[in-house]
């Protein structure tokens, strides 16, 4: 059993943020109860992201040694304040709705009683926005926050694309380098054969589960530091020195035992089968990436399932690690070498597309979903087509109205006559004609679901009276709106 799997144990999980009914997975610790209590009161809401332990559990921040803030997602911060030997409180990982319900008996009496109060403080009670698949305990996730355009890739589906072996070393500041033959998908072809990257997006922003981050241009940027996601990069050298090699020298800092290395020898011209590009890679030397876990002492290990490598922009040798006393060697640390490696981001479970389209909202970039390292997931989102996420949302808009009796219209026909309009809105987003889509969402058929949230009742046109239920069709009526709008 994973080390990381154990710590489930302490009552943390983690799913990404804002995005909804996204085929996430619920992602609970073993023994853990309450969020079948959760369900036992709000049963629809199993599989989407308020089926987690983020429901009632948040990050938290700290000030290290040096004086810095240290920003932590709630699985990081439960290890940080709660412990993986249990010495914290768990109290002080909990939000304000977890304390909320806690405090009111902690069980399905405790969840209706608390329904009514706005425990995050954002101005919406906790039922709308459950309702509504938002955090009731995140005050930056409400109803009105619209989730920017979204695909998510296994890897299985990655592997079914156009794939690309890159021999290649991975120049590293203070770690051993080493050079390796990694497998995977060309960035570019992700972003815009699959994703479909909008001509707005200028660069991306990977991010691993435990935080870190690194921003890349789509295109080449004379920044040194800058590595682009599309197009090729330079012819590289192979280079050997038995003074660096670690298993010919204990004072060694670069490793060749890879199979790739071959019978490769010092100053042959790197030749791979396709131009060097930026790789989201799933496999290293043919063997699929050790996933990532959390260790001990809370710090990212492992690669896999997929990491954003990019080769080097300045192709050089594998320089000496910068903390080496020694640096009278055939290759000493070069603070103006190109060290890759620093630059690519393992265990990668986000590419954001940059920048966001109007009127869509981020994610906290601290919950990165572990799940998705345990499931061989990624997700892309941001300045990508929407297409995909509109047909998604009209689906569950569907599948909304579907659950509702007809008693809850004013007229009952009228619930026949809603689902007949998404059905049509379905086709016609199918064929495209997102003007057309959008013109008749706005100007027929959320007038009719506007009431409550204009005035606070329903009014005389309004199809439904309900408010809870009249704002919960409106609310998935304004995100699609808001998608359609992107193109």
């Amino acid at each position: 059993m994973r080390y990381r799997k154990w710590v489930m144990q302490v009552g943390v999980a983690v799913l990404l943020l804002l995005f909804t009914n996204a085929a996430f997975s619920a992602y609970h610790h073993m023994g853990e109860v309450d969020s079948d209590t959760f369900l036992s009161v709000y049963p629809d809401k199993v599989g989407t992201k308020l089926d987690s332990c983020n429901l009632c559990h948040g990050g938290g921040q700290y000030v290290d040694p040096k004086g810095s803030t240290v920003n932590l997602g709630s699985c990081q911060w439960c290890h940080y304040s709660y412990g993986y030997d249990k010495h914290g409180n768990i109290l002080d990982t909990m939000n304000q709705y977890g304390l909320d319900f806690k405090n009111k008996g902690r069980n399905a009496d405790a969840i209706k009683s608390i329904e009514g109060i706005d425990s995050d403080g954002d101005g919406f009670s906790n039922k709308q926005e459950i309702l509504a698949i938002r955090f009731p305990g995140d005050a930056k996730d409400d109803p009105t926050k619209v989730p920017a355009p979204f695909r998510i890739f296994t890897r299985e589906q990655i592997e079914q694309m156009p794939q690309i072996k890159q021999f290649m070393v991975m120049n590293a500041h203070k770690s051993t380098d080493f050079y390796a033959e990694y497998t995977g998908v060309s960035m570019e072809y992700l972003l815009k054969r699959q994703a479909g990257a909008l001509a707005s997006a200028t660069g991306i922003k990977v991010f691993a589960p435990d935080g870190w981050a690194q921003f890349h241009p789509l295109e080449a940027d004379p920044d040194p530091v800058l590595y682009h996601a599309f197009g090729v990069y330079p012819l590289a050298s192979f280079y050997y020195d038995d003074q660096a090699d670690i298993a010919m020298n204990p004072g060694g800092w670069a490793d060749y035992s890879a199979p790739s290395c071959g019978d490769r020898e010092d100053g042959d011209i790197i030749e791979n089968a396709r131009p060097s590009r930026m790789l989201l890679a799933f496999k290293r030397d043919g063997e699929y990436l050790t996933p990532g876990t959390l260790t001990i002492d809370n710090k990212l290990d492992g690669e896999g399932p997929f990491r954003v490598v990019p080769p080097q922009k300045n192709p050089g040798p594998p320089d000496q690690r910068s903390t080496a006393v020694d640096q009278d060697v055939v290759w000493p640390f070069n603070y103006d070498a190109d060290h890759n490696a620093g630059f690519s981001t393992r265990s990668a479970t986000i590419i954001k597309v940059e920048p966001l389209p109007e009127g869509t909202t981020d994610i906290d970039t601290l919950e990165t979903g572990w799940d998705f390292v345990d499931e061989g997931k990624v997700i892309v989102y941001g300045a990508i087509d929407p297409l995909p996420t509109i047909k998604t949302k009209l689906k569950e808009l569907s599948a909304t109205i579907g659950a509702l009796s007809p008693g809850v219209f004013k007229y009952p026909l009228l619930k026949s006559e809603l689902q007949q309009d998404v059905r049509n809105l379905r086709r016609i987003v199918g064929w495209r004609y997102h003007d057309v889509a959008l013109h008749i969402l706005k100007a027929e058929i959320m007038p009719k679901f506007n009431g409550c949230s204009e005035s606070g009742s329903a009014d005389k046109d309004d199809w439904v009276e309900d408010c809870e239920i009249q704002n919960q069709l409106s609310w998935a009526m304004s995100e699609i709106a808001v998608l359609l709008q992107i193109f």
